[in-house]
């Protein structure tokens, strides 16, 4: 999408001429193009937008290529409100305040009332120069809990930050460190029993269900996908060669990211975009989804590809999807507060999700997509998912470490850090983010969650530093 917005963006250049009525006028027509842009934009309505598009952007863009830009840019929501911020040379600047972020959209316009240029970036927070003064359980006595302390915190310099649970695992020992208010205005701080939506680390356990799958011999990675689809799907292969399961786990099966059609569902959220995306429209899109690389030969990420993977499982298996990470994942783990693809309960045990802007936003329900995010799960039950991993006593789960193609294994992301694996994987909702890296070798590792849309990387990549440290334990 990047390309895109550059390829919008350089629109402005080509067309400074058609600029041409008194700035003042041209205050007014921007003014009344973003009116129309934004309620045609609030009502998914991407084909009215294209049409006030002079042709001097629609000859450089095409509708194709708009209506994937705007589809990526709805998880903002609906926009609330409109703030003019500047104009400069003809090209004129409006923030757009979302439901859960903010864009920024610039635009150009003729006196004939159509845009010549578009484009849209996403806001980001401005960091406070001081943390926001927040509750935790950290006792600050220990280097460890110190160092935790000053990453922590600094995660707080977003305003919007709203609440953070680190759990570390190190030598056998467990750690948590928990910080902020689970829900705003409430002051209740999170807790080891806390749910917090994880995201795409539910595609590991989609991931573990295959290997299980491969165990009791049901499957072979290698295995044509079409082998266990209902009708046939002539489409799912290219130049003769079939998408596999291997190919949905490890994100080379050539699938898009999601379906063509997510968010033409009736009704449709764009903050809960995948609700009521059912299982008809799931099939007639893998029906005429046209695979054009070579399974196998390239990574790229699909959700699609590994909700299609769990949808499949369940066939295998003749189980739902939450009766099987029951039986081989959460039961025998002990994690007894994860729920998968269901609104978490509004209680002290739940952290509410919130947007990039701070908004309160939806929790997820994801449908048949579901296996490739829907699962909520505490920090208590995240570490012993986590203590798994590390101990790979499952053969499920140590088959699923296993590099496939690159640096994935069966959902899992694979790196070498100075000769060491750290299995891991984040994940992602409309309002909360999540990390799980498990430092094999070093018997180690560590789980982040949020409830907020926040930038997690810092916070990511310094608390895998101190989980490979050993003064610190």
């Amino acid at each position: 999408m990047k390309k895109i917005y550059q390829i919008l963006y350089v629109i402005f250049m080509l067309t400074g001429w058609f600029i041409s009525a008194p700035a003042q006028d041209n205050r007014q027509i921007a003014d009344e193009i973003t009116d129309s842009i934004i309620s045609r934009y609030n009502r998914n309505d991407y084909k009215g937008i294209y049409q006030l598009a002079d042709t001097a952007f629609s000859n450089h863009i095409t509708f194709a290529q708009l209506d994937g830009f705007l589809r990526t840019n709805r998880n903002s929501g609906d926009i609330l409100k409109t703030i003019f911020l500047s104009e400069t040379n003809g090209k004129f600047s409006y923030l757009l305040q979302g439901q859960s972020r903010d864009m920024k959209m610039s635009l150009q316009v003729t006196p004939a009332k159509k845009f010549t240029g578009f484009g849209l970036l996403n806001v980001i927070p401005e960091l406070l120069d001081k943390p926001i003064q927040v509750k935790t359980d950290n006792p600050l006595l220990t280097p460890l809990q110190r160092s935790v302390d000053s990453i922590a915190r600094a995660y707080f310099r977003n305003p919007n930050a709203r609440s953070l649970s680190i759990g570390l695992i190190k030598n056998g020992q467990r750690y948590v460190f928990n910080y902020g208010e689970v829900k705003k205005g409430t002051g209740v701080l999170p807790s080891s029993q806390t749910t917090y939506e994880i995201g795409s680390i539910t595609k590991t356990f989609t991931g573990t269900l295959l290997a299980q799958a491969i165990i009791e011999k049901k499957v072979s990675l290698n295995d044509d996908i079409r082998k266990y689809l209902p009708g046939k799907y002539p489409n799912l292969s290219f130049n003769g060669k079939p998408l596999t399961l291997q190919d949905l786990a490890n994100h080379t099966s050539g699938l898009p990211g999601l379906p063509d059609d997510m968010g033409n569902q009736v009704p449709f959220n764009p903050l809960n975009p995948e609700h009521n995306y059912s299982s008809a429209q799931f099939e007639a899109a893998l029906q005429r989804v046209k695979i054009e690389i070579l399974p196998g030969s390239k990574y790229n990420y699909s959700n699609w590809g590994v909700a299609l993977l769990g949808n499949i499982l369940e066939g295998i298996f003749k189980q739902s999807y939450a009766s099987l990470i029951k039986k081989y994942i959460t039961k025998p783990f002990g994690m007894k507060d994860t729920r998968y693809n269901q609104t978490a309960l509004q209680s002290v045990q739940t952290a509410v999700p919130y947007g990039e802007n701070g908004l309160e936003v939806p929790f997820q329900e994801e449908g048949v997509i579901g296996p490739a995010g829907g699962i909520h799960a505490s920090m208590n039950d995240m570490l012993n998912y986590l203590d798994q991993q590390i101990k790979e006593t499952y053969p499920a789960v140590k088959l699923s470490h296993q590099p496939t193609a690159g640096n994935v294994g069966l959902c899992w992301g694979i790196r070498n850090v100075n000769g060491l694996r750290d299995i891991q994987h984040n994940g992602s909702t409309i309002g909360s983010l999540s990390h799980i890296s498990a430092f094999l070798e070093l018997g180690s590792g560590c789980v982040i969650l949020s409830n907020q849309k926040s930038n997690l990387n810092p916070v990511i990549s310094s608390i895998q530093k101190i989980v490979m440290r050993k003064d610190l334990f």
